[in-house]
């Protein structure tokens, strides 16, 4: 089964296997209690992992308050490790989007933490290989664009939103005649109404 490895700092008063088992369980098929359909055969095929907790020097003070502990009178010593979670790729498919969400998701709502840091994500030849590859590369584009001798330069349409369709082609004119390599929407401007992506 290929994997999309997860690597996490946790702080906890709790034994480190045991949000380990969280993070695992609430990210992929498990719940707090087990659900109609949620058969042994799904949770094998469907589970997350956990693949390895590296305990770190515990803390005395809490990173975070967490009300889930205060409310239950649950104090340090703080636990903290390195842990490290294996998601399915056929869980997430070819969607970033469902990556971000299966990685860090809803965990920071966990109230058993008093810190939970994803510190990086390694992604399987099979989850790469879901998407296209670029197509020219790094020497191709710069051919492609003429540029050889410089570094690209690029830019964002800034307002990030707001701005109409005809505001952000005169702004896209006056950029290209400053010389700008490229040009890209800010990543909040999806499809606004002031300016709908079919009419940019």
């Amino acid at each position: 089964m290929d994997l999309i490895e997860a690597r996490y700092l946790i702080e906890t008063p709790f034994e480190p296997e045991k949000i380990a088992t969280i993070i695992a369980g609430e990210q992929s098929s498990g719940t707090f209690v087990r659900v109609a359909g949620e058969t042994d055969e799904l949770r094998e095929r469907c589970s997350a992992r956990v693949l390895s907790i590296r305990e770190l020097a515990p803390a005395d003070h809490p990173s975070l308050q967490s009300a889930y502990l205060t409310a239950r009178g649950i104090n340090g010593p703080y636990r903290r490790a390195e842990v490290r979670v294996g998601f399915p790729v056929d869980n997430i498919g070819r969607n970033l989007a469902t990556l971000a969400a299966t990685v860090s998701g809803n965990l920071y709502d966990l109230g058993e933490v008093t810190g939970l840091k994803l510190m990086d994500i390694k992604l399987p030849k099979a989850y790469r290989d879901l998407y296209d590859y670029p197509v020219a590369g790094t020497k191709g584009t710069r051919t492609r664009m003429k540029v050889h001798d410089r570094p690209f330069f690029g830019t964002i349409i800034k307002p990030n939103v707001g701005m109409r369709t005809h505001d952000i082609a005169d702004l896209v004119e006056q950029l290209c005649e400053a010389g700008v390599d490229f040009i890209k929407d800010d990543e909040v401007c999806a499809n606004p109404a002031s300016a709908p992506i079919t009419d940019r």
